[in-house]
């Protein structure tokens, strides 16, 4: 690719998030998946739900995509690199899932910025994002979350 079809490749990139974030804000979802060729999936599932579904479908499913999420902490973000990814925005995302989208240089937008996503009761951090605190290979994550998700469902 030479540099004009790579900044040309960066601005579809962009208008597509764009695009994703209107939807998640107009709408109201919780997660939108907006793919290259327009398809739009959107979710009013919380956490990581929407990406798990995707994923237990088809490990590439973020392929030529772009995520808007309310919510994006490091588990988000290593799933959403395992499912290829294009870029992610997020209202709400956490140190860890920035950490792991520069190390995959994958572009992303936030409008807050926190240390970690907290659990639902405010009281302490999310159970996913602590699930994959010392993880950093997204296979990994993947499985590390599906045993803590099969954990929680018991009880």
């Amino acid at each position: 690719m030479n540099e004009t079809e790579v900044r040309s490749k960066e601005q579809k990139i962009e208008e597509q998030l764009r695009n994703a974030v209107t939807i998640l804000k107009e709408e109201q979802k919780s997660c939108v998946i907006l793919s290259e060729d327009g398809a739009v999936r959107c979710s009013d599932a919380i956490g990581i739900k929407p990406l798990m579904v995707e994923l237990r479908a088809d490990r590439r499913a973020f392929q030529g995509s772009v995520i808007a999420d309310k919510v994006v902490g490091k588990a988000a973000a290593l799933l959403a690199v395992l499912g290829e990814v294009q870029a992610v925005f997020g209202r709400v995302m956490s140190e860890g899932a920035v950490s792991i989208f520069e190390k995959h240089q994958i572009p992303y937008q936030f409008e807050t910025l926190v240390p970690y996503i907290e659990n639902r009761t405010k009281d302490g951090m999310c159970p996913m994002e602590e699930t994959v605190q010392l993880v950093e290979n997204p296979e990994e994550a993947f499985e590390a979350l599906e045993k803590t998700i099969a954990r929680l469902m018991k009880k």
